[in-house]
């Protein structure tokens, strides 16, 4: 028979059951709660709850935007190109307490393609944006090879050419070790017959290799290049590409020797001593300065005479004098022609000086004329004339002149004045006669 069971029994029944099961999944639950779980991701030193990465749905994949900034919450910030990398580049199993890195500390991630080589930390080079983003020149500005000059010009390659995905090892600084060959195939000088120094910057700069700087005086045995020599070129002197000298000077005033056939061409017969020093200098063999005073035994070179061409007084190029001046004072011997020319028959003296000097001929100045003859510097007379040819009209012959030029009296105006004056003539000669010193009060 069926038992039916009413709605009172059904409520007593649940209860009963609950009971009974209460008593068996109570230690279950509770087990459950006492039973610790290990973190798969690690020893966290945050506090982190699993909802800030995962949801409740599913553990995989972790949501897109968490709950977490990597850059307050760890010791490692993400900056530059780590913000873009998955979890997995760096973190490479489930425990993200590992890598357990410093925020400089690229090596132990990143290769070190230099091998050790530098003692620097990745970031003074390197940035967080890209390997290859370099301030090349700052960085080799810290090694024992700054670029400077053409150095800065060429590409990275040129020299490190075995250093393949940027490792750039160190190389040697010196210059002979890059351009050996350079070295070796000289072109305009032979620098190994030579046994030039292979240390390059002693005559080169970075900037070019041309023109080279060097001691010339210390390379050729005491020969320094000053004046004109500075400015020619090396095969002037040397034939290339040997460098052997073409001529053999002993020092910088041995100027013969380089230059015979100049002196030939200019001197030859001469007489003229091959100490060129003498006369020229290094800069340039024309204007040649020396002691005329001496070489010619007492002639100095003053005013006019200083301005003149040598071949005035000399026959060139044997420079022998056309004239032969007794002195300084000698003019007559040189300048007989533009005596005769000026004073022929005037019987002025030779003595050219009394009247000239050596600026000019022109201008001329008596200065013993107010003394010996007539006052025109003082007196009277003085300044109301303008040339010797004011009373000196005939300038072939300078004893004869003229008071009426600037007295222009006619005689019937002059005899009055006269009348008493035994002799009286209205002629020149007698006016000096009477007025030597050109006053009418003269007797």
């Amino acid at each position: 028979m069926r038992m039916k069971v009413s709605n009172l029994n059904r409520i007593y029944l649940k209860f009963l059951l609950g009971i009974i099961l209460s008593g068996i999944l109570s230690p279950v639950i509770l087990f459950a709660q006492n039973q610790k779980v290990e973190n798969p991701h690690g020893k966290f030193t945050i506090d982190i709850d699993c909802a800030a990465c995962h949801t409740t749905g599913r553990w995989i994949p972790a949501k897109k935007k968490m709950d977490f900034d990597h850059n307050t919450d760890t010791k490692f910030k993400l900056l530059g190109k780590h913000q873009n990398i998955r979890c997995q580049s760096c973190h490479l199993d489930l425990k993200f307490s590992e890598p357990n890195i410093s925020q400089n500390d690229c090596a132990s991630c990143h290769v070190d393609v230099h091998q050790g080589q530098f003692t620097e930390t990745c970031a003074t080079c390197h940035n967080v944006e890209s390997f290859h983003m370099l301030e090349g020149r700052r960085i080799h500005a810290n090694t024992l090879f700054p670029l400077t000059g053409a150095h800065q010009q060429i590409s990275c390659s040129s020299c490190h050419q075995n250093d393949a995905h940027g490792a750039f090892s160190s190389l040697d600084p010196e210059c002979f070790s890059c351009h050996e060959k350079d070295f070796n195939n000289a072109k305009s000088i032979d620098h190994r017959k030579q046994g030039f120094s292979t240390e390059c910057q002693n005559c080169h700069s970075t900037i070019a290799w041309g023109p080279a700087k060097f001691d010339h005086v210390q390379a050729s045995g005491g020969f320094a290049l000053i004046g004109a020599h500075s400015r020619i070129t090396c095969n002037s002197c040397h034939r290339t590409p040997s460098f052997d000298p073409i001529f053999s000077a002993t020092d910088e005033n041995d100027c013969y020797t380089c230059h015979e056939a100049d002196y030939n061409r200019a001197h030859s017969g001469s007489g003229f001593p091959t100490t060129c020093l003498n006369c020229h200098n290094q800069n340039s063999f024309e204007g040649a300065e020396f002691d005329h005073t001496k070489a010619s035994n007492g002639f100095a070179l003053v005013g006019a005479h200083s301005q003149i061409e040598c071949s005035s007084c000399h026959l060139t190029p044997g420079f022998d004098p056309i004239f032969h001046p007794a002195n300084q004072n000698d003019c007559y011997t040189c300048h007989e022609s533009d005596y005769n020319r000026a004073h022929s028959g005037s019987g002025f003296p030779t003595t050219c000086k009394t009247c000239h000097d050596e600026n000019s001929w022109e201008g001329a100045e008596f200065g013993d004329h107010d003394q010996q003859f007539f006052p025109i510097y003082s007196g009277r007379h003085q300044g109301i004339w303008n040339s010797c040819s004011t009373c000196h009209q005939n300038s072939g012959n300078f004893a004869e002149f003229t008071c009426f030029n600037c007295h222009e009296h006619s005689k019937a105006n002059t005899d009055p004045h006269h009348t008493e004056v035994n002799g009286y003539i209205y002629e020149s000669q007698a006016c000096y006669s009477c007025h030597p010193s050109g006053r009418a009060e003269d007797d």
